[in-house]
């Protein structure tokens, strides 16, 4: 997985072409945080932050007064460092995992983001994710996921047929050697979750409701929250 996301220029190919709804994905995160913040003041936990380039359109004149980004790509929080640098506010970057940065952070926020990295987790893990997250929300606060969900009836392993599939046929700006690439990232990596468990799984950490606010074939947005 490492050698892969190394090899940023895949993923901002990707990006750039709009393969995975990055900008709807992001018009929809920035409409959610805008009706559930309502101007107030937030701090901002990004876990998996990438580069962290298409956030920082959604986030950039909300009234963000403090962000801390996660990730495991050395590369890419390089990037994230210049693209961040024009939010008006502190920024901090972590090298790290999602569940240790729950861990070792003890710091509350009013909202947590994750963008393509809870499916990376096993299931046992994500259940682990939902607990630390409710453990670092603040109050009545927010916790954003954007990830690939596979459909109720449909195998792990016939999701990544599927979408392998799906790849091959849609993300023609990549040549041959690079949709290779990407497959195998998805078929050794991708451990997507039906949205009943990820649901279950909330609920049992502590929040309350889990909406679908946006569904791109399996690239779904969710809203969570206490009540």
């Amino acid at each position: 997985m490492q050698e892969f996301f190394d090899l940023w220029d895949i993923y901002q190919k990707v990006v750039a072409a709009d393969y995975m709804f990055h900008r709807e994905i992001g018009a929809d995160v920035r409409r959610e945080l805008r009706a559930q913040i309502a101007g107030q003041p937030f701090s901002f936990l990004d876990l998996g932050c990438g580069d962290a380039a298409t956030l920082v359109p959604v986030v950039k004149d909300l009234a963000l007064k403090r962000y801390r980004g996660v990730d495991l790509s050395e590369t890419a929080l390089a990037l994230a460092n210049k693209n961040l640098a024009t939010l008006p506010c502190p920024v901090e970057l972590i090298h790290g995992d999602l569940s240790t940065a729950l861990t070792e952070d003890t710091a509350s926020y009013d909202v947590i983001y994750s963008s393509f990295s809870l499916h990376h987790l096993s299931t046992h893990e994500k259940a682990d994710f939902f607990r630390r997250a409710a453990r670092r929300l603040d109050g009545a606060a927010l916790l954003l996921l954007v990830d690939v969900i596979r459909k109720e009836d449909e195998s792990l392993q016939a999701y990544h047929l599927h979408y392998c599939d799906w790849l091959r046929s849609s993300w023609a700006s990549l040549d041959t050697h690079e949709m290779d690439l990407a497959c195998e990232h998805v078929v050794n990596n991708d451990l997507a979750e039906p949205f009943t468990v990820l649901q279950a799984q909330a609920l049992a950490a502590g929040f309350g409701k889990t909406r679908q606010i946006a569904c791109y074939n399996w690239h779904h947005v969710l809203c969570i929250t206490r009540a």
